[in-house]
C-alpha cells in the first residue's frame, strides 16, 4: 500500500551537512532574505484578489508605486499566475470531496491526491512569477493597517481591565457547548496515519474554521498521550511538501506511539485569508493582530485538549515553536479558569519570548519587516504598548504548576529574546532541570529541534510519567520521583 514519504529536505537537514543550518552564518543570511520572501508572498496575495483587473489594479493592491513601464511584464505574470491558481483550485476541490465529502476513495487514491494537492498548494503559495517586482524592491513585505492607539484602547477597554474576556471561556458549562470537532478521512504517512480536524473557532475576534493535522502511529491503540504543537509565524502547514514541525514533532513522535496535533494558528496554513498571506494580519495590524491571534489560538488549544481527552488521551501537552511557543505560554498562564477537561497536563514552549511588548520595540525580526516603523507611524509609543501588556504578555504567574512547564530556547536568540524568555521562566519559578538551552540563535534553535530529538524525548518522557500517574490514580504532584531535565543535556 502506498504512503507519503519523508521529504528530501528533511533527510538533508538531518544529515551531517545539515549542521550548516544551525550556524550563525546561515542565520544571518536567512534573516536578511526574509523581507524578500514575505514580499513575494504579498505579491501573490495581491494577485489572488486582483486577477482580471490589470496591472494597475495589481500594483494598487500590492501597495507598490505606479510602474507603467512594467505593465507588460506584470500582465504576463498575472496570466501565468491565473493558470497556477486555476490548477490549485481544481485540486483543492477534488481533495475536499475525497477527504471531507461522501466520495468513496481508496487509501492509495488519497495518497496520490494528497501529493498532488501539496504540489499545487506549494506552487500557488510561493509562485515565482512576481520575482522581478520583489528584486526591484517595489513590493513591501507587509501591507500595514496598524490601528490608532487611542481607538484600540477604547475598543479593548473591557479586555484590558479583565484579560479573561479574551482568553477564558464564558462559564464552567462551556464544554457542553463546545464546537463539534469533525475528522477527515485518513492518509498513510511514513510510518503514520494522518488526518485533519475542523471546528468553528470559539474566539469572538477571529470567526473562522479552525484546522489541525493529526499524526498517529500506524498501529495506534486506545489511550494515546497527545501533543498539541503550534507552528511559527508565517507557517503554511501542510500546504507545502516540507513542513519542519511535521517531520520533527508530528511524525517523529507519532512513530514512537504518541498522537500529535499540529494546528493551523489563525490566519496561517489553510486558514490564510484571501488577499493576505499566512500570518500577515498578525503583523499588519500589530499589536491588535497579536493579541487576537493569541486569544483565539489559546482557546482553540483548549478545545483540542478536550477533544484529545474524549479520545482517551491519558496525558496532554500543549507546545509550540516561536509564535506557537508564545501561544503555549498564554495557555500555561491563562488556563486556570478553564474547565478541567480543557487544561493541559504539560506546556512545552520552544524559542518563544517572555515579553511581546519588548519584542515589538526591540526584536530583530520586527525591525527587518518594518513593524517598529509602522507602529511609530501610527502613533504607538512604548507607553501605549505597555498599556496593552496585560493582553500581549503572558501573565505574571502561570496557572499550571511550574513543574509542568518544559522550555527550550537559544541563548543567542535575538528574534525571540533569550533574555526575556529566561526572565519569564525565573518569575514563573520553572525548575532549572525543566529548561533546555542551546548555544544558538532563533533559526539555529529551530534547526536543532528538527535535526536532534533530545527535546522531543524529554517531552515524551514527561508525558509517560504523567500518564503513569493517571493510570495509578495517584495524581499528587508532591511525589515527583523523576526529574525532566535528566532526559536531555541542559546545554548543547
Amino acid at each position: 500500500m502506498d504512503s507519503l514519504d519523508t521529504p528530501r529536505a528533511q533527510r538533508l537537514i538531518g544529515s551531517r551537512l545539515g549542521g550548516l543550518f544551525e550556524t550563525r552564518t546561515f542565520e544571518t543570511v536567512a534573516l536578511r532574505r526574509l523581507p524578500r520572501q514575505f514580499a513575494a508572498r504579498r505579491a501573490r496575495a495581491a494577485a489572488d484578489v486582483s486577477l482580471g483587473g490589470g496591472p494597475a489594479a495589481f500594483l494598487r493592491e500590492v501597495d507598490a508605486p505606479p510602474a507603467p513601464h512594467l505593465h507588460d511584464r506584470i500582465e504576463t505574470a498575472l496570466a501565468a499566475f491565473a493558470e497556477v491558481r486555476e490548477a490549485h483550485e481544481d485540486v483543492t476541490d477534488r481533495w475536499e470531496a475525497a477527504f471531507w465529502g461522501d466520495e468513496e476513495t481508496t487509501p492509495d487514491e488519497r495518497v496520490a491526491l494528497e501529493r498532488e494537492r501539496r504540489r499545487t498548494d506549494a506552487t500557488h503559495a510561493r509562485p515565482d512569477a512576481f520575482d522581478f517586482l520583489v528584486r526591484d524592491h517595489l513590493v513591501p513585505p507587509v501591507a500595514f493597517d496598524v490601528p490608532d492607539p487611542d481607538d484600540a484602547r477604547e475598543r479593548w477597554a473591557h479586555e484590558l481591565a479583565e484579560p479573561e474576556r479574551l482568553y477564558a471561556f464564558s462559564d464552567s458549562t462551556v464544554t457542553e457547548s463546545l464546537p463539534r470537532v469533525s475528522r477527515s478521512k485518513t492518509v498513510l504517512g511514513p510510518g503514520t496515519v494522518e488526518y485533519r480536524l475542523r471546528f468553528e473557532t470559539p474566539s469572538l475576534h477571529v470567526g473562522d474554521t479552525a484546522e489541525a493535522r493529526v499524526y498517529e502511529p500506524e498501529d495506534a491503540a486506545d489511550g494515546l498521550s497527545t501533543v498539541i504543537f503550534f507552528s511559527g509565524l508565517g507557517s503554511l502547514g501542510d500546504r507545502l511538501g516540507y513542513w519542519p514541525e511535521e517531520e520533527a514533532v508530528g511524525r517523529r513522535l507519532a512513530r514512537r506511539g504518541y498522537r500529535v496535533v499540529l494546528p493551523d494558528a489563525p490566519w496561517h496554513g489553510r486558514r490564510e485569508p484571501l488577499g493576505s498571506y499566512a500570518g500577515e494580519p498578525y503583523l499588519a495590524r500589530a499589536p491588535i493582530g497579536h493579541l487576537e491571534l493569541y486569544g483565539a489560538a489559546a482557546q482553540e488549544a483548549g478545545v483540542l485538549v478536550d477533544w484529545a481527552r474524549t479520545e482517551g488521551a491519558p496525558a496532554v501537552a500543549v507546545g509550540g515553536l516561536s509564535l506557537g511557543g508564545i501561544v503555549s505560554l498564554h495557555v500555561a498562564g491563562r488556563c486556570g479558569d478553564w474547565p478541567a477537561s480543557m487544561r493541559p497536563d504539560l506546556v512545552a514552549p520552544v524559542a518563544a519570548m517572555g515579553s511581546v511588548t519588548q519584542a515589538l520595540t526591540g526584536s530583530r525580526l520586527v525591525s527587518l519587516l518594518g513593524v517598529d516603523d509602522a507602529l511609530s507611524a501610527a502613533g504607538w509609543t512604548g507607553d501605549d504598548l505597555n498599556d496593552f501588556a496585560p493582553l500581549l504578555n503572558p501573565p505574571a504567574k502561570p496557572a499550571l504548576s511550574p513543574e509542568r512547564i518544559l522550555a527550550c530556547y537559544g541563548s543567542r536568540d535575538d528574534v525571540a529574546s533569550a533574555e526575556s524568555m529566561a526572565s519569564l521562566l525565573r518569575r514563573w519559578d520553572v525548575p532549572r532541570r525543566n529548561v533546555v538551552t542551546w548555544d544558538r540563535g532563533h533559526l539555529g534553535t529551530t534547526m536543532h529541534l528538527v535535526r536532534d530529538d533530545a527535546f522531543q524525548r524529554l517531552l515524551a518522557k514527561e508525558l509517560d510519567r504523567i500518564a503513569a500517574m493517571r493510570t495509578d490514580d495517584a495524581g499528587d504532584e508532591t511525589g515527583r520521583e523523576d526529574e525532566p531535565g535528566t532526559a536531555a543535556e541542559p546545554t548543547a
